[in-house]
C-alpha cells in the first residue's frame, strides 16, 4: 500500500476544447484516443502526469496549427483511452504505442511536442525509433527523476493528506486511491503553476477520472534516467522551461543533445504555453521555420 510518496510530476489546469469529436484507433491491443486539428506535416502533442490527459494544452498551441496538423493524445490509461493492465503503464510501452499510432495513420515522420511526462515519452522515441522522428520539443522535461525545487515545501503540505488516508486505512483495510490522488494534485499546485490559474486547474483536476495511475507509475517515474543516453539523441530538439518551473534545474543535461537548444519563457512556471501563450508559439515556430512570425 503506497501512503508516502515524492511527487516532481506536474500538476495543470484545462483550458476546454470544444466541439470536437475525439477519434480512436487501436494500437498494441487498446484504443488511443485524441484530436486533430490544423494542416501540414503531422506533430504529436504528449500531455504530462501521471493520471492527466490532452486537455489542458486547450487552444494554447492555435499558431501551430497553423504550420502543422497536431495531433493531441491521450496516453494509455489516461484519459479517454483504454485502461489496461498496470504492468504496461511503461514510459516506454506508452512510446511504442505512440509508433505503432504512427504507422497505423501512414506518417513516415513525427515532430513530436512532449510536456513533463509526455517529454519522457518524446526522448524514448527519439532513441527507441529514431528513423521515424523529424523534430523533438521538450517543455517542462528533466533528463530523470529530479528533487524539485521546493520540494520541503511540498513534502510538509502533503504530511498530512498522507496521515489522513494512513488512517482510514487503518480503520478500513483499505484507501480510496482516487480521492488521494485528487487531494494531492489539488495540494500540490502552488509549486508548477500561478495563483490566478487556481479555479481553472482545480476545475481541470476535479473533472478528471482513473486518477490512481499516480500511484501506479510511481516507480517507474523515479527510475527514468537518460543522462547518460542524450549525447546518442541526433534529432533537433528544442527545450523549453519557464523561468520559474521547478524542474527547470533538472532539464539541464538535456544541453548535452548533439542539436539542441535551450530556451527559458520569463516569468513562468511548468506550463509556459499556458502563461505566456504568444511568446512560447514564437519560440517554438522559430525552431520549426527558422522564422519569427
Amino acid at each position: 500500500m503506497i501512503l508516502y510518496i515524492t511527487l516532481y510530476h506536474t500538476a495543470f489546469i484545462e483550458i476546454s476544447i470544444q466541439g470536437d469529436k475525439i477519434p480512436e484507433i487501436k494500437v498494441n491491443g487498446i484504443d488511443l484516443y485524441y484530436v486533430t486539428r490544423g494542416e501540414g506535416s503531422p506533430m504529436y502533442v504528449l500531455h504530462g502526469g501521471p493520471g492527466l490527459d490532452h486537455r489542458y494544452f486547450g487552444r494554447s498551441l492555435t499558431e501551430l496549427e497553423n504550420i502543422h496538423e497536431l495531433y493531441y493524445i491521450d496516453l494509455r490509461g489516461h484519459g479517454k483511452s483504454s485502461k489496461a493492465d498496470t504492468k504496461t503503464y511503461t514510459l516506454e510501452t506508452f512510446a511504442d504505442d505512440i509508433d505503432a499510432m504512427r504507422r497505423e495513420l501512414g506518417h513516415e515522420k513525427i515532430i513530436i511536442l512532449g510536456h513533463s511526462m509526455g517529454g519522457y515519452v518524446g526522448l524514448l522515441y527519439s532513441l527507441n525509433y529514431p528513423a521515424h522522428l523529424d523534430r523533438l520539443i521538450l517543455v517542462g522535461t528533466p533528463v530523470k527523476h529530479t528533487r524539485i525545487k521546493g520540494y520541503y515545501q511540498l513534502k510538509a503540505t502533503l504530511a498530512s493528506i498522507n496521515l489522513k488516508y494512513y488512517i482510514q486505512y487503518k480503520k478500513e483495510k483499505t484507501i480510496d486511491r482516487e480521492a488521494f490522488a485528487k487531494e494531492i494534485l489539488l495540494k500540490s499546485w502552488p509549486i508548477y503553476v500561478p495563483e490566478k490559474m487556481l479555479l481553472e486547474y482545480s476545475d481541470y483536476i476535479k473533472s478528471l477520472r482513473g486518477l490512481d495511475i499516480l500511484f501506479d507509475m510511481q516507480q517507474e517515474l523515479k527510475s527514468f534516467d537518460v543522462s547518460e543516453e542524450v549525447f546518442n539523441i541526433i534529432h533537433p530538439t528544442l527545450i523549453i522551461f519557464g523561468e520559474n518551473d521547478p524542474l527547470k534545474e533538472g532539464g539541464k543535461l538535456l544541453k548535452g543533445i548533439q542539436d539542441s537548444r535551450f530556451s527559458v519563457i520569463p516569468e513562468t512556471k511548468h506550463m509556459p504555453f499556458l502563461e505566456d501563450e504568444t511568446y512560447f508559439n514564437i519560440v517554438v515556430r522559430e525552431f520549426l521555420t527558422g522564422k519569427m512570425l
